[in-house]
């Protein structure tokens, strides 16, 4: 980044800081005149300078009318596009090199906006157009996710030229998310390593846990079951409200380690992690992941996976100190 670029992204921080919604006003709107605007000027200089000389009252009185035109022109742009109230949506966690769609959401504060409105990331030439008297929230910008960990969005510009053309208004908005970008699954073979118990020895353990596969045993009933697993003969006994118990049996529990990933490039370790994660979750196995700094105790189901993978996309390789 070129240093007039760092100075200006340091100086945008400190007037528009980072956040989920902006409301749009004089402390983070930009305006000045577009090129049609620079060309209308110049023409009123022109028809000034013609009816100075030639003391032409009609031409003086023309040039005074666009002046006066381009003043207010000025005042109804800001005031259109200081009506806008913007704001990030919900947007899901995604895996490195995987293009998301970032939803933005534009409302009016009071009164409608009118014109069209451009939007496109700061320093990009790819632009979204939309028409604030027909449009559908929320609009929608593409972004390519390049490497795992926390995304730290650009600045994403917001233009409009309304009514005249005459001037540009615009925002550069710094959005501020907890979107994680995962490592890229890679496929590989799933390895479990046995949890070992004080004697290091190996200790492979079957999880069991509810379900709906085979009938394990009757216990009280408690209210918010599903009304099928009611033992109805057990009620028409007379001996109360029971519950039929099921359980399934998953394989062998164990641990993902990152040292024992099969590979020199951690990026590559923690890709096949990722796709390890993803595999054990879809056969609803128990497991561990052992990162070396960071463990995260044997659990099953899709939270579970979201720590997992959480913990992947945001780990840091211990630096290495030099003798």
């Amino acid at each position: 980044m070129k240093i007039w670029q760092r100075r200006l992204s340091t100086w945008l921080d400190k007037r528009i800081p980072a956040a989920r919604h902006f409301t749009l006003g004089y402390k983070n709107i930009f305006i000045f005149p577009s090129r049609f605007g620079g060309l209308y000027l110049i023409l009123c200089i022109g028809l000034f300078l013609l009816g100075s000389n030639y003391q032409n009252n009609l031409m003086t009185i023309l040039c005074y009318f666009l002046i006066s035109l381009f003043l207010l022109n000025l005042f109804v742009a800001y005031l259109n596009f200081a009506k806008l109230d913007i704001q990030l949506g919900k947007v899901q966690n995604c895996f490195a090199k995987d293009t998301i769609q970032l939803p933005i959401w534009i409302n009016h504060t009071k009164e409608p906006a009118h014109g069209l409105i451009s939007l496109h990331f700061w320093q990009h030439k790819d632009s979204v157009t939309a028409d604030l008297d027909d449009y559908s929230n929320p609009i929608y910008l593409a972004l390519l996710c390049e490497k795992r960990g926390p995304l730290t969005l650009s600045r994403v510009t917001f233009s409009s030229t309304y009514p005249l053309g005459l001037f540009r208004c615009w925002t550069h908005l710094q959005f501020s998310s907890d979107i994680l970008i995962y490592p890229t699954p890679l496929i590989c073979s799933v390895t479990l390593q046995s949890q070992l118990n004080d004697d290091n020895q190996p200790n492979t353990s079957q999880h069991v846990q509810r379900g709906h596969d085979d009938f394990d045993s009757l216990a009280p009933y408690k209210q918010g079951e599903p009304l099928h697993h009611v033992a109805w003969k057990q009620v028409a006994k007379g001996q109360g409200m029971i519950s039929k118990q099921f359980s399934n049996q998953s394989g062998s529990s164990g641990w993902l380690t990152l040292a024992s990933v099969p590979a020199n490039d951690i990026e590559i370790k923690l890709s096949q992690l990722c796709y390890q994660v993803i595999e054990l979750t879809r056969t609803n196995q128990a497991f561990g992941l052992d990162l070396g700094s960071q463990k995260i105790a044997l659990d099953s189901g899709i939270e579970h996976q979201h720590r997992c993978l959480s913990a992947l996309a945001q780990y840091r390789a211990p630096m290495q100190s030099s003798n």
